[in-house]
């Protein structure tokens, strides 16, 4: 996986907060040092607008699916759903 790839993949991704449904959108994934990447998203229909680090060797060695379980995760805990 690249950091080009994973912006369009996190754009349009669901995330359930109880009974409501979000959608991610306006991801951008950038390089922060040799060791650290930055995932930011808006959460549609909300003023949230998460920001994540992942170190490089964990987003390299991570599949698609896991960085989409990482981002729901921040998505669910910034609109209090857990």
């Amino acid at each position: 996986m690249t950091i080009d790839q994973l912006a369009p993949l996190t754009n349009g991704l669901s995330v359930h907060a109880g009974r409501d449904t979000f959608v991610l959108d306006r991801t951008r994934v950038a390089r922060l040092s040799n060791q650290s990447i930055e995932i930011a998203f808006r959460i549609a229909g909300t003023d949230f607008a998460p920001r994540l680090r992942i170190a490089r060797e964990e987003f390299a060695s991570s599949s698609v699916e896991d960085l989409a379980d990482i981002v729901r995760r921040v998505a669910s805990n910034a609109v209090g759903s857990r």
